[in-house]
């Protein structure tokens, strides 16, 4: 007479028991999938932040008829930065590292562009071969 019960309760236990580790592998799979959803936009708006800088403060070539396309060498840094916080936040430990030298990069084309220094090209280069890695690296994140 005892054991029906002892038995029904068993199963009850085993059964929330299931409920509850279903429930943190859904859980767990949903913040994966939205922290590989949150990594691949921010490092598109990363490379669209730092290519809207890098057409701002590129020169033509010498000899060019086109104008320049910022000749004040203003710009808004708000969206770049939104963007490296971005990954800052959401970021792999590599890819903060790699935010980081970005932003030291950034700055010395930025002050190469303003101060019309010859190294100018060579410092967008650099730029531009920081921001292929960091989108590297959220594609091997992500896949």
């Amino acid at each position: 007479m005892w054991i029906t019960p002892v038995i029904s309760g068993i199963g009850a236990l085993l059964s929330l028991v299931t409920v509850i580790f279903v429930a943190r592998l859904n859980s767990s799979s949903e913040h994966r999938r939205w922290l590989r959803e949150e990594r691949v936009r921010a490092a598109v708006d990363l490379k669209l932040a730092v290519s809207k800088l890098r057409v701002a403060h590129s020169r033509p070539d010498p000899g060019d008829d086109r104008p320049e396309v910022n000749p004040g060498r203003l710009f808004d840094f708000a969206e770049i930065n939104a963007a490296m916080g971005r990954m800052d936040l959401i970021g792999c430990p590599q890819t903060v590292t790699n935010v980081q030298v970005l932003r030291d990069r950034l700055r010395e084309f930025v002050q190469a562009s303003v101060n019309g220094d010859e190294a100018w090209r060579h410092k967008r280069t650099n730029l531009d071969n920081t921001v292929n890695d960091i989108i590297q690296l959220v594609r091997k994140d992500v896949l």
